[in-house]
């Protein structure tokens, strides 16, 4: 689990180019870390790095509002493979 929040993260603060602090639960909309768009990207990468294919209603503010939400939607996905 450390090891895919750091690549999410990683990819927040070097790809999206946020560059302040992100707790696990802090939310990433709602502080602005993240908009609609980036979370198009995001969800991108999510599938790219960990070699998950993420349907449309995976896509949604309440799997990716959040790096402890993300991470949870990856184990999903990844023991569904």
């Amino acid at each position: 689990m450390a090891n895919e929040m750091e690549a999410v993260l990683g990819f927040i603060k070097e790809d999206l180019g946020y560059d302040g602090d992100v707790g696990p639960d802090d939310d990433l909309l709602e502080n602005g870390i993240v908009d609609s768009f980036n979370v198009v990207e995001l969800a991108l990468f999510v599938q790219e790095h960990f070699g998950i294919e993420l349907q449309a209603e995976d896509v949604t503010r309440e799997n990716f509002a959040k790096l402890s939400s993300i991470i949870s939607l990856i184990d999903r996905r990844q023991v569904a493979v």
